[in-house]
């Protein structure tokens, strides 16, 4: 936007966002006189009853990532995590029961799992198959048709969960979602929110 904003020149301006802390380490306030005229976060929101409740479960799988390299700025290495959470049908089991013990009624849930990378996206997506709960695994390589039905069978109800991997991260209206499963780790509190 910084090309369109110097070949414009607004007189005036007005600028919202969701995630005014970036990854890119960008203070968006400049464009702005370096003011933030109104400030209103996720918890003030939802106490005010301007966002629709959610219900959070952190649930602990025991997965020791102690082995899986860290790069600064750049966290875990993907091909590791992804060696880690598809290495056998454990850890995906834990998932499934998760999702049993958590959600009212799996088989009419409409969840978007956010994973690893897109082989993770696939085994999920497998996993949650062999499981009795439809799903399918939706990435950037997916055809544009293939990604929109697979969005209308979950608002109709025909499959129960898509997984992918940084696909519908910001941007992003999907009313019909009803459960949010973060199946990777992130350092970045700003992921974790559009997510």
């Amino acid at each position: 936007y910084e090309r369109v904003l110097a070949y414009l020149k607004p007189k005036y301006l007005l600028g919202l966002t969701a995630t005014p802390e970036r990854a890119d380490g960008q203070d968006v306030r400049e464009w702005f006189g370096g003011r933030t005229a109104v400030e209103l976060r996720l918890w003030d929101a939802l106490e005010q009853e301007l966002l629709s409740p959610f219900h959070y479960f952190g649930i602990h799988d025991g997965t020791d990532l102690r082995d899986v390299s860290w790069r600064r700025g750049r966290g875990y290495d993907s091909d590791e995590l992804t060696n880690v959470y598809t290495a056998d049908h454990i850890w995906a089991g834990k998932i499934v029961e998760a999702v049993r013990d958590k959600v009212g009624s799996p088989s009419a849930m409409r969840a978007l799992g956010f994973c690893v990378s897109v082989a993770h996206a696939r085994f999920m997506a497998e996993r949650f198959e062999s499981a009795g709960l439809r799903a399918v695994a939706v990435t950037g390589d997916t055809p544009a048709g293939e990604r929109e039905a697979a969005l209308r069978n979950l608002r109709d109800g025909s499959i129960q969960a898509l997984f992918t991997v940084d696909l519908f991260n910001e941007g992003v209206d999907i009313p019909a979602i009803d459960t949010v499963l973060m199946l990777r780790p992130t350092e970045s509190a700003t992921v974790f929110l559009q997510q």
